[in-house]
């Protein structure tokens, strides 16, 4: 069987493994499922036949005491059994208990005795809490062997969700039969009955379902120790022995002494609703509340599994601890049995769900293997101290005959305290969770690769810088939580700064590098995943500027691994500089599409800033390759290539209309008309008698550049020769009216406002570089950023790779399943991005 690090490193779980979760999944639910199952029988049956004995006036108080005795009486044992032999084994045995005491119960029932039978049914019941006690640190603790760590907070979710909707559904289920029953034969005890027998069979199922489970490994190396079976603190030491869990474990307990309050009030609350016990409406009305509950439960625990489905989100701890506040106080304000009553117990479960899955999880990962069953045996111990609590609270409560919507109330006063608590320990991770899922409002944000990003110890990410939303966009593609470096000069901003704080930022000085490089590392030093742009500043062109070399001595320092990163598809949102300006632009789409692409971690000795561009530019071709527009393309996959990647650079305005100056059929020519076709809005002309816009952008060579007629807005001169390309174009001004046309020896000298050069392969058709224009950059900056440079072929565009080899460039990742290389002798890429000679 694997184990855990080969689960996590796997892209999927063995099916073995997966049909073994799904098993354990019904395994446990139908548990909880009987169980609930048959203390909703026993409330209405003592409802009905002992209403005036001190049983049956608080029947779900007794039940909620004795289920939760064996918890604290043979929790250490349970765990030492879980630990020791196969976890598999131990869930095999404790089905077979469960039918034993079904048959235990039966004959309970079959007595029809008062007193008597009820009393011996609490013995019964006793019983199953003993056999649920022992299964529940095997399940939880199998789980890891099954999944692994990284996906435990979904799978963690699941179990919690089967869990809950197993004791919501037995005691929806119980109530309704048992009414149902009742109005039909109006005979007590064989209402109960019947459908104790049924469930019994049920059990059966259960006890096959957990032989086909896929054996797990015992541990011998786990031995009994003396006196082991009092050691009812010892597992209360693990627990506490680590900050961490320690605190998640509280907030489990605090759980479920809120979620048995709530079971208990909801009986008062029935019993409100319907005083008349001579029918069986009040156990089908307990079943309504007890299913509303389950909706909100089961619908809460959903969504934060789904939301942990990459890592354990413990922001929404929190937000559901206050989510739990508004919902007692929205229950307890309603009027009694009104629609907003019920709306408001589907709210409480809803957030109860939110906050107990990750802590669930949380406490789970944190656990070592040796100790998982034993950690998750002293939290069942604090979850029963919870429940006794919980019964005693609303015995007092009931003896002071307080409404249940009285008792809603004065629940919220102790919750709202735990939020606030719970507040002030996860800030971080409430903001950051916060931030994230606005992120993910707005941007379909799709991790690539996320895996390569080490599990344990400081990582340094370094991603291209195309918007001023990048960090939050990295940070909701990583599994670990990021903290990201910025400049001092933005973090000091006062209405900035105590958020920066809040979420981890680390703050660097331009102008003392030696500092910005100490705080990096001491960050990368304490364990952490840092996030660095190393570019230093937002593309104003769509590609990637310069690396600052600064992060090279950070990693070396703090001896991290170094993780690049490309951001694919962000240039053209309302952040970025697309169309020459920030933010002042209309989303293109609502859930803005990108994808996040992580590359292999390099060691720090080998991230130089030649190394990470040319990581990031293998990640860029891999990002443009997979995109969906090539599902768009037609026939002609050249042209349509060099078209996307023109209309990844910053060059076009709006309005704007291409010209083709070569003959139909050439490469520029059914490259400009692919333009229009990934660029809406565009129009394509191919003769400059039809040029009757002021926003002409005119496509050429050299050898047609004299058809200009100087009042094109841009010019791109592209040519298949690196040694023939034209000298860069001195833009000139056209002739003003009445003055004599440029002589034909200037050439294109003399032509364009703004003229570009570009270099095609001539093998492929495809086109590797262009110049842009230099884009304005804000006044004082000291930084540059160019999209010209002299005796260069341009920049190379996005979504090519590059390989540097003796004799010159190797140019990869063309176009979708094609393994051709372009070698340009004598040539490299700088540091600029520019094509260059190596001479």
């Amino acid at each position: 069987m694997p184990d855990s690090a080969d689960l996590d490193h796997a892209p999927h779980l063995p099916r073995r493994n997966w049909a073994s979760i799904v098993l354990v999944l019904f395994v446990q639910a139908m548990n909880s499922f009987s169980d609930n199952f048959v203390k909703m029988l026993l409330i209405a049956l003592s409802i009905i036949i002992a209403k005036d004995s001190w049983v049956g006036r608080h029947m779900e108080l007794w039940l909620g005491a004795i289920f939760s005795l064996p918890y604290m009486i043979f929790a250490p044992l349970a765990g030492y059994w879980s630990d020791r032999f196969s976890k598999r084994n131990v869930i095999i045995w404790m089905q077979v208990m469960q039918i034993i005491c079904f048959v235990w119960l039966s004959l309970a029932l079959w007595m029809q005795r008062v007193p008597g039978s009820l009393e011996i049914s609490l013995v019964g019941f006793f019983v199953l809490a003993v056999q649920a006690a022992v299964l529940s640190p095997a399940k939880m603790g199998i789980m890891k062997e099954l999944a692994g760590s990284r996906r435990l907070g979904q799978v963690s979710g699941w179990l919690q969700v089967t869990m809950l909707a197993g004791i919501l559904g037995g005691m929806w289920a119980g109530g309704v039969w048992y009414g149902t029953e009742y109005e039909k034969t109006h005979d007590a005890w064989m209402s109960a009955l019947w459908p104790l027998i049924v469930i019994s069979i049920f059990g059966i199922l259960e006890l096959i379902a957990s032989l086909c489970i896929q054996p797990t490994p015992s541990h011998t190396e786990v031995h009994w120790r003396k006196g082991m079976a009092l050691e009812h603190f010892e597992s209360l030491k693990i627990v506490f022995r680590r900050r961490s869990i320690r605190l998640a474990a509280l907030g489990v307990t605090y759980f479920w002494f809120i979620s048995n309050a709530l079971s208990f009030i909801l009986v008062t609350l029935t019993k409100e609703l319907h005083p008349d016990t001579g029918h069986g409406d009040g156990p089908m009305e307990l079943a309504k509340v007890a299913g509303i509950l389950g909706i909100g439960v089961i619908s809460g625990s959903f969504f934060a599994s789904h939301i942990s489905r990459n890592r354990i989100e413990l922001g929404l701890i929190p937000l559901g601890g206050f989510g739990l506040v508004a919902g007692l106080l929205w229950s307890g304000l309603a009027p009694l049995g009104s629609s907003w009553m019920y709306a408001g117990i589907i709210f409480t479960g809803a957030a109860g769900g939110c906050f107990m899955v990750p802590l669930y999880a949380f406490a789970q990962d944190k656990a070592e293997k040796q100790e998982k069953a034993r950690i998750h045996a002293g939290m069942n111990l604090m979850d029963c101290l919870g429940t006794l609590v919980a019964v005693a609270i609303v015995a007092l409560m009931k003896w002071l005959d307080l409404h249940s919507s009285t008792q809603f109330l004065i629940l919220a006063i102790p919750t709202f305290a735990a939020a606030v608590y719970i507040m002030r320990l996860l800030p971080q991770d409430l903001v950051r969770f916060l931030m994230l899922a606005a992120v993910r409002f707005t941007y379909k944000v799709r991790p690539v690769h996320v895996e390569r990003i080490p599990a344990t110890g400081g990582v340094l990410l370094l991603p291209n810088h195309v918007s001023y939303v990048d960090a939050l966009i990295v940070g909701s593609a990583s599994r670990r939580p990021v903290r990201f470096v910025m400049w001092d000069a933005l973090y000091n901003l006062w209405w900035l700064k105590w958020l920066m704080r809040l979420v981890g930022t680390v703050p660097i000085s331009a102008t003392r590098a030696k500092d910005a490089v100490r705080a990096v590392a001491a960050a990368l030093q304490e364990g952490e995943v840092v996030c660095l742009f190393p570019e230093g500043q937002i593309t104003r062109h769509g590609m990637i500027n310069e690396l600052r070399r600064g992060f090279e001595l950070m990693a070396r320092q703090a001896d991290a691994q170094v993780v690049p990163v490309y951001l694919d598809g962000l240039y053209g949102s309302i952040f970025s500089f697309q169309g020459g300006k920030f933010f002042t632009k209309r989303p293109k789409h609502i859930r803005y599409p990108v994808s996040v692409h992580f590359g292999q971690p390099l060691a720090p000795r080998a991230a130089t800033a030649e190394a990470v561009r040319q990581s990031m530019l293998q990640l860029s071709s891999s990002a443009f390759l997979q995109r969906k527009s090539w599902l768009h393309a037609e026939a002609d996959l050249p042209a349509f290539a060099n078209a996307l990647r023109l209309a990844e650079v910053e060059w076009h305005q709006a309005g704007d209309v291409f010209l083709s100056l070569e003959p139909e059929g050439s490469i520029i020519h059914r490259t400009v008309k692919a333009l229009t076709q990934v660029m809406p809005g565009t129009k394509f002309i191919d003769h400059p008698t039809d040029a009757h816009a002021t926003h002409i952008v005119a496509f050429c060579t050299r050898t047609t550049l004299s058809q200009l007629t100087g009042h094109e807005r841009l010019v791109f001169c592209l040519d298949s020769s690196p040694t023939n390309l034209p000298p860069p174009l001195t833009p000139t001004p056209p002739p003003s009216p009445g003055s004599p046309s440029p002589s034909p020896s200037l050439g294109f000298e003399a032509s364009a406002k703004e003229a570009l050069r570009g270099y095609i392969d001539p093998l492929t058709s495809l086109l590797l570089s262009t110049e842009t224009p230099n884009p304005p950059m804000p006044a004082g900056d000291k930084d540059e950023q160019l999209g010209r440079k002299p005796s260069t072929l341009g920049r190379l565009l996005p979504g090519l790779a590059i390989h540097p080899a003796p004799e010159g460039l190797h140019i990869t990742g063309l176009l979708p399943k094609d393994d051709r290389t372009i070698i340009l002798s004598g040539m490299k890429v700088d540091e600029h991005g520019f094509l260059v000679a190596t001479v």
